[in-house]
């Protein structure tokens, strides 16, 4: 490019189409810089920075932070172009460009052609993010978010002070609802299934780069303003639909202030406090916890009732700078209304915020400027700690959200009820426990505990130590469950072992606590991923935590083997389970057998008796009847010559005691000799007379 062509370039990139600046006076005067009808920032770079451009992920670098024109790359300052990675030299190339400069340069789109507007070089530019989270980031950084009429960082402060205390006016945004019933969605389109399509996107994405995007489209001319008209059609496209024409322009005149236009902040700030304000004009019952809290201090509030909207609308002191507090906020009873002002005041993300509300897997993602994660958590009834009952378990469903460094300032958990444990845990969840306070049991109010703490280690951190404190916490929830059953499985081993086949085990119990050991296993499993992926992130590591996360990594493994471990012991329990109901059984008909051997022998002894007893009385019984029959001779005198003897009546009585003399002591004699064998037997044979006996009784 000749000298001619770069004085036009400079001359139609010059504020207020002020005098043609002079070409640098150095080697790269002569580069080929694009004019400003095709300029884009990839070409500049290209010829002021070639190393750079050359570099496999230099257009990827520059399509993530948004650096298309050369007007983007005009309001880039030395940090930017550090962080795109331009070395030095490449650094003061660019620079040479920038208004100011000693090579003239080409002009920022908010430029209004005043030398007090234009920025001076070396100094940053001020962000300002009406969400605590959505503050800068290394990567990505919003580098396409900045003031449009502060010239200075004193005029820029001040202009971030009006705003954050037009945002903070609660009254004036929900007064200005009044007549406008429709900014907030109705009852029915909740209701609907696609709740990121119908809801979170066509109403509550706040997010940096749909506010860009929707600006973008209204600023047709590209000088960074719109008009009264061109926000109505803006909040529109937003959702924000029903607002007249006097609301809008009160609204305009109200935030605009001394400007003649609305710029990209000042669309951002009337977009999120309507939005907020259609939340919060409804009564909410709800409650929040907060937590904010600096190394010597910590502040904690219930966010409900008269508050909820001090909280919405407001800002925490120091919330810019670096040392600011860190704010914990802690959702324990799942409301939506409650989420969706979340959403608004945090601009998260509207595919994280459907993840909360259809409560998905376990997983860690990064969405814009934030870190996202969900845990299926486990936590064991009090009761089933001891042993002595089954291992009842209830299901949780957490969510957090992480702001990015470099503050990592804001946590923002949630904790509800898991509505497919029923369906995925074996057995069925057991009945809820009653409506619990702020924090609730487990893991929040532990949390709470070492926060709270007079020597807290943890208020010396960020939001990021924050994090892994959560993490940990349900980790140890999961490994209280693996422990609960190690202890039931336990006492039952040795029950069985004492008590035999009157053991209270139950197989239905064993086969039931061994397919809850599997659903056991996947949720260590998924957390273990999201502990491993986490400790991956770098963001995630600058306090030093990446020791931290390895620590819970194999505690969570140690879980993991103990759950293989006792679906072996589950197998190997039934199997003795098994045995002992068979030797119990042996036994049983063992006795069986041995009661029908006592009744065959007391019958054998009742059958001895009677044969013993009639065998004995024949004799008599046949004397009787011969003697007793009336034989006679013809002239009527007996013929049995006994009959006739004067003695024979005592003499038959005598006989027959005599012969039940000699016959008891023949039976006595027969019964001590049969009975002494028997018992000579039992006394030195262990096992039934039979042909395996070699006892001395055969």
């Amino acid at each position: 490019m000749n000298s001619n062509a770069w004085h036009g370039c400079m001359s139609s990139l010059a504020p207020n189409g002020g005098p043609a600046v002079e070409p640098p006076e150095d080697p790269w005067s002569e580069q080929k810089i694009p004019s400003k009808a095709t300029a884009s920032a990839e070409e500049v770079l290209r010829e002021l920075a070639p190393h750079w451009s050359a570099q496999a992920n230099a257009q990827k670098t520059l399509a993530s932070e948004m650096v298309v024109s050369v007007q983007d790359l005009a309001l880039l300052d030395r940090e930017d172009l550090r962080e795109l990675g331009l070395n030095m030299a490449e650094r003061a190339r660019v620079l040479r460009l920038r208004p100011g400069g000693p090579g003239g340069g080409f002009a920022s789109p908010h430029r209004t052609g005043t030398a007090s507007e234009v920025s001076e070089p070396g100094v940053g530019r001020m962000e300002r993010l009406s969400s605590d989270l959505l503050l800068s980031t290394q990567e990505p950084r919003p580098m396409h978010k900045s003031k449009s009429v502060c010239s200075t960082a004193a005029s820029r402060a001040e202009e971030e002070q009006r705003l954050d205390e037009i945002e903070g006016q609660a009254d004036f945004w929900v007064s200005c609802l009044a007549s406008s019933a429709q900014v907030a969605p109705s009852a029915s389109l909740l209701q609907q299934g696609d709740v990121r399509e119908n809801i979170l996107e066509a109403f509550f994405d706040c997010t940096p780069e749909r506010v860009r995007e929707v600006f973008a489209n209204l600023d047709s001319d590209g000088d960074g303003r719109v008009s009264v008209q061109e926000l109505k059609v803006g909040l529109e496209q937003c959702g924000l639909t029903g607002i007249d024409n006097d609301t809008l322009s009160k609204v305009f005149e109200h935030v605009k202030g001394s400007a003649r236009t609305l710029h990209l902040q000042h669309f951002e700030t009337i977009l999120c406090r309507m939005r907020l304000a259609g939340l919060l004009v409804r009564p909410w019952f709800g409650k929040l916890a907060v937590l904010d809290f600096v190394p010597g201090k910590v502040t904690e509030t219930q966010v409900g009732g008269g508050n909820m909207c001090q909280f919405f609308f407001g800002h925490r002191p120091g919330r810019s700078s670096v040392t600011s507090p860190v704010r914990w906020v802690h959702m324990q009873n799942f409301d939506t209304h409650q989420l969706f002002a979340l959403t608004v005041k945090y601009t998260l993300h509207p595919l994280s915020v459907e993840d909360v509300i259809e409560q998905c897997q376990t997983k860690i993602d990064r969405l814009g400027c934030h870190f996202f994660l969900t845990i299926e958590l486990l936590t064991v009834d009090a009761n089933s700690v001891q042993g002595r009952q089954p291992v009842r378990v209830r299901g949780q469903h957490v969510a957090a959200f992480c702001s990015g460094p470099p503050l990592l300032d804001t946590l923002i958990t949630v904790t509800q009820a898991d509505r497919k444990f029923s369906e995925d845990w074996p057995g069925g969840a057991p009945p809820a426990p009653p409506q619990e306070l702020a924090y609730g049991p487990g893991w929040p109010q532990r949390l709470r505990q070492r926060l709270t703490a007079a020597r807290s280690r943890l208020r010396e951190r960020r939001a990021d130590a924050l994090l892994y404190a959560l993490v940990d916490l349900c980790a140890d929830e999961l490994v209280a469950v693996t422990r609960a059953f190690v202890t039931r499985l336990t006492w039952l081993e040795e029950d069985l072992r004492i008590r035999g086949d009157k053991s209270l085990l139950d197989l239905g119990e064993v086969s039931l606590a061994q397919l809850q050991l599997a659903t056991l296993s996947r949720r260590l499993r998924s957390l273990q991923r999201l502990v491993r992926r986490a400790g991956e992130q770098p963001q995630l590591s600058v306090t030093g935590s990446a020791d931290y996360w390895k620590d819970c990594a194999d505690h969570l493994e140690e879980a993991y083997e103990d759950t293989m471990q006792m679906k072996e012991r589950c197998d190997a329990l039934k199997a003795s389970h098994e045995q002992v109901q068979e030797r119990g059984q042996a036994e049983q008909l063992q006795l069986q057998h041995d009661e029908a051997a006592r009744q065959a022998e007391k019958m054998n002894h009742i059958l001895f008796f009677l044969t013993v007893g009639s065998t004995i009385f024949t004799p008599v019984t046949f004397m009787s009847s011969v003697y007793g029959m009336n034989f006679a001779n013809v002239e009527g005198v007996p013929t049995i010559p006994e009959l006739l003897d004067a003695r024979g009546y005592q003499n038959f009585w005598t006989g027959v005691i005599c012969y039940f003399l000699v016959a008891g002591c023949c039976v006595v004699l027969v019964y001590q000799r049969f009975h002494g064998k028997g018992n000579h037997h039992k006394s030195f044979c262990r096992t039934p007379c039979g042909s395996s006996c070699r006892c001395c009784c055969r």
